[in-house]
Order: structure tokens, then sequence, then C-alpha cells
């Protein structure tokens, strides 16, 4: 307060008079579970905007509706009291020069929708003409209803929408600045119209034409975590040397968020906190442009048009739009002589990023990219000898930014038009291999219903199909062809929808058949119902659902019969109350990532449980292996209480748990049988430090902490000498070098593991095991060979004169790029209950385990047609056909897991959850 108090005596201002109308914010909150609660997206009937909707999308965060704005709005640098580029501004920094805008200036209304892991307030800006804030109601309901996701007809005011983001990675600290730059330039134009001396009345008039959302701060935690670091390790004046401390920031850095999720891989996805909540904000209002503002280390300025490839589903215009924003950009740019470039390494392909995941969802969708990063501090030298400061970083951010507005204004009427056709086309003429995805109604009912949650989130409908339909479809788990009849309580996605084209690369089986340039930037396969671990099918015809649906065109009225909690309902689990408190026993199955937090809420209560490994029927009913069986007698500590635990825990979590009143099994062994084994309570402990992978502990840490709720231990990996290991039963390697690990420390492990410890180790501490004596693994060489040694001189001849410039290309034919191979399971391990005879895994590397000669193979690649979806290298196949995915090998008293492809990834391989699950509380059973 000190600087802003200084700097209202000091600068200049900007005399603004206005009245501002005003009501409640919106505030989007994020379900605890991710599955069951929907976005708060508009309602898909009615004429008006309902009082929730209208509060969502139209207000700003003021309850005086009469409320008169005061007359000055400060420049940043006058607010905060320092020059744009002499230091960070911190979050609350930000937040409180946006509000100071927001409530100052006519044309600037404030939306809060939601809060970082950490509490920090996650909001966003719209700025526009008078004209425009006054009439925002009718644009965002014109704007969903031309996208048919709102019914009725489009009347009143329309306008195109730009959407800024920034600071999606906490240490491209460049750009929430220039958000500062660009809210003030756009609330003093609007406030200038008439007054050209600045180019304020241009963007007074391209204000009139647009609607920009400034959302300055999408990962708050990683951000602070950044400017913290830096302000405590800087000087008092900035050294632009490379090597110097300030510009190498330490493990685990502060591009991740709280829990080093990568928000920039999470857009599609939606598992964090943060872009759950954004993404229901987003959909209220549907932007025409979406711009993702970033930095990267070394390489000069980028900007569209895009790197090939483009995903198949991208339309002409929106193939133009790039062309035509990067013209203006270079035009701007090359009057500063600022080097950039186009078309190079950033392309439109993975559906998880910030400039894609809007595009398939009707916008164009960019990404720029200013050098920088977390190792230019405030100064540093670059690789042709320049000085950038951070004054210039925000500079060109900023001139970015304003460009983005600009062909926004200039090109309104045409984006406006093509966005109606766009979701017109959608419904009417959908592109795409496929007409109908079809999900079996007997999968199971936690991940069904958890997928139908998810596409409620993303506003894509789904229908009951109508029985007893002959269709014919791509198996997902097969790959091959195959007919059948639907059946009751099947599920169709039809492509005849508005988000036919999200839907269709989210669930396309293989989407690199269709991949122009294999030289793409992030992962090549990610199908939903791999993911989810669903039997279904896609197919090229149109399958009948059991609901009248018609398409027809956006903007009219939606279908009835659309996606709705009747249809979620039938798939759903269901808690059933128990009704007596004298059972023998109670039981419930496990096939889901939710049958793992039940569990371990129940651990938590003291409750005592066993694991059948092998099924049973009893009152008619069959429970497969993995089982969890509960009886009286083991819980005789809290007898008079069991019930109650049981009932309360079994409606919290939605699970149906079965009473019943003997010992005696219909069929299969009895419940005191030595096949049904007392479950061991985990305590479980992952090392943390500069020598692990990131990603890979926050993945871990997110499971235990939001997917279970359930202790782990994270201590430093450089101080295990010191932890007492022998207090935990259960320990998990993610990958990483483990430098700091010396043989003692190794020894030390895997004695613990022979008296009795359980060890969890991702592929690349198999890697480091397999130099182990007594470790039992070998893994194979990741580098095929280049060429045969018996080739003769004209096969040869070609290798050895390969050209330079396709070194990465050819380097492509020994790589995958994150696709999913087909593994077969044996589902009588523990290690794979509730999976099935199939799994789909998401492989991104080539360390993979030989089989085990001594252990058990739970899940092995087949030697012939294991690729499933992606694009993987043509000298690929000898590496990973036939080799290792899941194992366990017993030791001494204990026993060691391998998983070879990491089953947390990005939080979104839910069935990989339930591998994951296994492991932690299953596995053990099979020392």
């Amino acid at each position: 307060m000190y600087f802003r108090s200084i700097a209202i005596l000091l600068c200049t201002t900007v005399i603004i008079s206005a009245a501002v109308a005003a009501s409640p914010a919106f505030t989007a909150s994020a379900a605890s579970d991710g599955e069951n609660t929907s976005a708060a997206t508009a309602e898909s009937a009615g004429e008006t905007a309902s009082a929730d909707e209208r509060a969502s999308a139209s207000s700003v965060e003021n309850s005086d509706e009469t409320a008169v704005a005061t007359e000055t709005i400060l420049s940043p640098a006058s607010y905060l009291g320092f020059e744009p580029g002499e230091r960070f501004s911190r979050h609350h920094e930000i937040s409180a020069y946006f509000r100071h805008v927001a409530e100052n200036s006519p044309y600037v209304e404030w939306r809060d929708y939601g809060e970082s892991y950490l509490g920090r307030p996650l909001f966003a800006v719209i700025v526009s003409s008078r004209e425009n804030i006054e009439g925002l109601d009718s644009i965002w309901v014109n704007n969903r209803r031309m996208a048919g996701l709102k019914s009725g007809d489009v009347e009143g005011r329309t306008a195109a929408i730009a959407w800024l983001s920034y600071g999606i990675h906490g240490n491209e600290s460049s750009s929430p600045e220039a958000a500062m730059q660009t809210l003030f330039a756009l609330a003093k134009g609007a406030a200038n119209a008439g007054d050209n001396e600045n180019g304020d009345d241009d963007i007074a008039g391209w204000l009139e034409e647009t609607v920009v959302i400034i959302d300055p701060v999408l990962n708050p935690d990683g951000r602070e975590r950044y400017v913290s670091w830096f302000e405590q390790t800087q000087g008092r004046r900035p050294d632009p040397r490379l090597e110097t401390r300030e510009h190498n920031e330490p493990w685990p850095g502060s591009r991740s968020n709280h829990y080093y999720f990568d928000l920039n891989r999470d857009w599609a996805w939606q598992t964090q906190q943060e872009s759950s909540q954004r993404a229901a904000f987003y959909h209220l209002w549907m932007p025409h442009v979406h711009a993702d503002f970033h930095e990267m280390f070394t390489n000069d300025y980028y900007f569209p048009p895009a790197a090939e490839p483009y995903h198949s589903t991208i339309t002409p215009w929106q193939r133009e739009f790039q062309e035509k924003i990067g013209q203006n950009h270079a035009q701007r740019f090359d009057e500063r002589s600022e080097r950039y470039f186009t078309g190079e390494i950033f392309d439109l392909f993975y559906p998880g990023f910030g400039d894609t995941w809007p595009t398939f969802n009707g916008a164009i969708g960019m990404t720029y990219e200013q050098m920088g990063h977390s190792r230019a501090g405030t100064k540093m030298i670059d690789e042709h000898g320049d000085t950038l400061t951070l004054s210039d970083r925000i500079r060109n951010h900023h001139e970015a930014g304003l460009s983005t507005v600009e062909v926004t204004a200039q090109n309104s009427e045409r984006l406006i038009r093509e966005f109606h056709e766009y979701f017109r086309a959608s419904e009417d003429e959908p592109d795409g291999r496929y007409a109908s995805f079809v999900i079996s109604g007997e999968n199971n009912r936690d991940r069904l219903t958890a997928l139908l949650g998810y596409l409620d989130r993303q506003e894509i409908r789904y229908f009951p199909a109508e029985p007893d339909r002959r269709m014919q479809g791509r198996h997902y788990l097969s790959g091959e062809q195959q007919q059948r009849r639907t059946m009751e309580g099947d599920i169709v996605i039809p492509m005849q929808q508005p988000k036919s084209v999200l839907a269709h690369v989210l669930f396309d089986p293989d989407p690199s058949e269709v991949l122009a340039d294999s030289n793409t930037y992030d992962i090549t396969a990610w199908a939903l119902p791999y993911a989810y671990g669903l039997e279904a099918w896609a197919v090229e015809d149109r399958v009948r659902i059991s609901r009248d649906y018609s398409g027809g065109s956006a903007g009219g009225t939606t279908p009835e019969g659309s996606s709705d909690d009747a249809v979620r309902s039938e798939h759903a689990s269901g808690y059933i109350p128990l009704e007596s408190d004298t059972a023998y026993a109670w039981v419930f199955e496990w096939g889901d990532v939710r049958d793992a937090a039940f569990a371990a809420d129940l651990l938590q209560r003291d409750v005592r449980m066993r694991v059948t490994e092998s099924s049973f029927t009893a009152d008619g009913r069959v429970y497969p292996p993995g089982s969890m069986v509960i009886t009286r007698r083991s819980n005789r500590h809290i007898e008079d209480r069991i019930s109650g635990i049981l009932d309360d825990m079994a409606a919290k979590h939605n699970r149906r748990v079965a009473e019943l009143h003997t010992g005696r099994t219909d069929s299969g062994a009895d419940l005191g049988s030595p096949r049904i084994h007392p479950m061991n309570k985990p305590t479980a402990a992952v090392p943390a430090g500069r020598d692990i992978n990131a990603g890979q502990l926050g993945e871990i840490r997110h499971y235990f902490d939001y997917l279970l709720d359930y202790p782990l231990a994270v201590f430093d990996s450089h101080r295990l000498a010191s932890f007492p290991l022998d207090d935990y039963n259960l320990l998990i390697l993610p990958d990483g070098s483990y430098e700091g690990w010396d043989e003692a420390d190794w020894d030390r492990v895997m004695s613990w593991v022979r008296e009795g410890g359980r060890l969890i180790a991702y592929s690349g501490v198999a890697r480091i095991l397999s130099e182990k004596e007594d470790s039992r693994i070998t893994v194979r060489e990741t580098e095929p060979e280049g060429r045969s040694e018996v080739s003769g001189q004209d096969d040869a001849q070609p290798e050895l004169r390969r050209r330079f410039e396709d070194r990465r290309r050819d380097a492509l034919s020994r790589q995958i790029s994150g696709v999913v191979y087909r593994v077969e399971l044996d589902d009588s391990h523990p290690l794979a209950y509730g999976l099935g005879e199939s799994y789909a895994t998401l492989k991104r590397g080539l360390s993979v385990p030989e089989l085990l000669e001594d252990g058990w193979n739970v899940g092995v690649l087949p030697e012939d047609n294991a690729l499933l979806g992606g694009w993987a290298g043509s000298q690929t196949g000898a590496v990973v056909n036939g080799s290792l995915m899941a194992g366990t090998v017993s030791m001494g008293q204990g026993q060691l897991v391998i998983l070879a492809d990491n089953p947390l990834f990005r939080g979104f391989w839910r069935n990989g959850q339930l591998l994951f699950s296994n492991a932690v509380f299953q596995a053990w059973i099979a020392r």
C-alpha cells in the first residue's frame, strides 16, 4: 500500500467519469471428485438467461447496483510504484491492479471464477465499449445460441469475443506483467475515444466490435513460487550472465501448479482445480479467438501460423485466420526490428494445450512464445550476445496482445459468421471418419459414470442406444472391426451435435492415422475409452438412439433427450442403506479408484478388511477376485460401531455394500478361507528432490491427497539415510536419476524390501535396479539397431549419406510419441484385479523391462499387433513388443512391483489409477 500511496501523488492519471451497474460475481467451485458435478454451463433451454447464468456471465463484483466509479485509473507503474520490468509483480499486486481498473472504469468488469489449490483467487476482467458492457447478457447468450449450446433465436447484440490467457506456466513470468499493460491500454483507449494522439481512438473502435476477456494469471501458485525464489536470490542489481544463480531455478521449478502438474497439458482433461474452474467459465463465453501467452528459453518470439501437423478437424478458416494474425503481428514486430519466427515447433494436434482445446471448441486458438522463461530473470545476455530485459519481454507480449485485439476487431463479422457456421456444420454435416461412438452398458459402472460426468463438463451430448440394432465398428481394446447388436444400457455419442469436433478428437482411436507430419510436440493418442478402460466401438455409421434426436442447425432448439442425470443415474453404482446391525459380514466389489478411496477411508477408521483372491457367490451374486470382505469377527474392537461406520462411509463414497448373514457361500471360497487374505494397511512414503521426476511426484501426491485422501510421507531424497524407513511398509519410487543415492542407500532399500517392505518402481527405477545384484530385473536396450550388420553396400550407403537437415526426422524412427499399446493381463493376479484381461497403456519411452524369469509377468505387450493408437517409429517395435508393462517379484518377505508405464500420467488415465491402486492396496497378497 506504500507504493500505491506514493504512486497516487506522483502519477499522471486518466480521468473517467461513469456509472457502473453491478451484481454478484461469478464463482465456480471445482467438484471434489471431478465426476458427477457438471460445469457451471448455461442451460440448454429457455429464452432468457437464468438468474445463476446472469450472475455468472455478466456482473462485476460490487453489491451496490448504483455504485459510481471513481474518477481515476492509474497505469501499472503509477499504481504499483515501479516501472514495468524493474521487478516482478506478486500475484496479489496483479489482482489489486486489475480490481482497481475494474472498479474505476465503466469499460471493465471483474469476474471471480475460482481459486488455486493454495487458495489464491482465479479471476478475469472483461473489457469492451460502454454499449457492449451494457449488453453483455445479450452477447454471451447469443454466442451460446450460435454454438447450439443454448436454445432460442439470436436477438439483440453480438460481438466478437477475444480471450487473452497469461501465466499458465509460473516461471514464464513476463506475460502477467504484459497483461496489466494491455488492460491499461484498452481501458485508457476506451475512455479516450476521439483522441488518436496515442492511438486511443483506434482502440476504442476495436472495442466497439470486440469483447476482450483477460485472464492475467492462470497459475498463481506457480508464479508465486517463482517470484518468491527470484526475489530471495537476486542481488542489488541484475546479473545478466546465465551461469549465475538467479538464472538457474532449483528443483522442482515453478512451471507447474502446486501439485507439479503442467496446466498447459490439462486444458482438455481438467484434472486440476485451476483447469476445471477455468473451463466452466470458458464454456459460458465460448470465445471466437483465444491467445495463450508463454515464454521459452533461447528462441526468438514465436507467433502463428502454427507448425504442422494440424489436426485434420481444423477448418480452412481457422488456418486462414492464423495467417491473417501472423501477418499483422509481423508488421508490428518489423516496425520495431524485433526477431521472430512462425510455422515451427508448436503444432496443433494434441488437445490438451491452450491453443488446441479452444480450437476444437470452435475458436481460433493460438500460442505466443517470448524468449525468456525462468533463465531470463530481469536481464539476460541471449545467444546473439544481446541483452534481453524483462521490459523487452513485456513489450513484445503487450504488442502481440494489442495486435490480437486489433485483428479480431477487423474480422469481427466474419469471426461471428464462421463461428456460427462451425457449429451448424458440426450438427448438420459433421466431419471425421466416425459418425458414432458406442460405449457398452456392461462396463464398470464407476468408470462409465466418470466418463459421462466428464462429457457433461465438456458439453458433449450422449444418449441411450436403441437396443438390438446391428452395428459394426472398430473395437478399441482389440483394434479390430467387430459386428454386434446394441444392448440395453449402451451409450451412443453421436457426431450430429454442436461439440462433434471436440467429441471426435477425444474419441478417435488413432488420430495419428490422419497425422500429416509425425514430428509433433506431444503425445499422439489419448482416446477416452482407452483412458477410462471401457469397452467401446468407433462406428462409421449413425447408430440409432432411443430418444428423439434429429440434429438441427446450430442456434436452433436444443434437441430433446440430451445428456442428463437420468441417463447417468442408470449407470451409477449407487449407495443402498444397510438394513441390519447383526450381519455376519459385509462385502463390496473392487473395480475403480473410487473403491480404493472407500477402502482407504475405512482403513483410517480402523476397519479391518480381507481380500479375496478368487471369486465366490453369495446370496446369488458373484463377487470377483479383489472384492473386499469385512467380517464382524475381525472387527470386534469396533463391534458396536462397525455397522454405522460402513453405512456412513458407503453413503459418503456412493458405494454399494452387501450384507451377508453367514460365512458359508453359495459357491467358491467361504469367508474364512485362506484364499481370503487379511488386508495390509499401507503406510506409504515417496522421495522428493532434485534427482526425482517432479511431475510424477506431483501425480503421486495428488492421487493420495485428492483421489484417496490418505496419508503419504514425502521425504527429502538426500536424507534417505536418516529417514525411518522401517516405520513404513510401502515405498514408491518415481522416475529420476537418484544420483544422490550411493550403494549403501540402495543396499538399505533392498534390505528393507527383503525384510517385508513393498517397493513400487517406475521404469527408470527398474533400469537402475537392473544393475543391482539379486534384483532379477533386465531392461532392454532402448536404441534399436539403425541398420543390419549384414546389409550390403547399397543398403548402407543411404544411411552413411543422410542429410543434416533431416537429422530430427531420422531420429523419429527410433522414438515413440506417446502411443497406446494393448497389454495382455493375468487377471487372476492381484495387480490386475478389476482390470479384466486387456489394458490400454500409454507408453512414452523405450525403457522397457524384459519378462521376469523369477516373478509374475502380470501385464505383457503381445509380440504382434500391440499398437492400438498413436505414432511409433518404424524401429521401435523390436524394443516394445513382447515386453513387460507390469509385474511383481518376491524378495525375501517383501515385494518389488514394476510399472513400466506411468499409470498416473497427467491424472487423466482413469484406468491407470486403478492399476496404481492395485499396486498400493492389492499386490501384496502375491508375495
